[in-house]
């Protein structure tokens, strides 16, 4: 992060992603959008900006236990 680089505050992001203000402050506070945190306020450089606004990675199917058993008997 540059040291000259603005900071868009909650009101600016929540603008920017048309959401609401506690959507903000709700995804922030569960760790699911990144952000910088300074004393009580949330504070968003144009990086977190982007990596919130990224699609999600395709999400894996976790394996079923046949599954886990049969990998397991393969490698025996």
């Amino acid at each position: 992060m540059e040291a000259d680089e603005p900071l868009m505050t909650t009101t600016e992001l929540a603008a920017k992603l048309n959401v609401s203000l506690d959507t903000v402050y709700r995804m922030c506070k569960s760790g699911k959008w990144p952000a910088a945190k300074l004393g009580r306020i949330y504070r968003f450089t144009e990086e977190n900006y982007q990596a919130i606004i990224a699609p999600p990675a395709a999400p894996q199917k976790p394996r079923t236990q046949r599954k886990n058993i049969e990998r397991l008997l393969r490698s025996a």
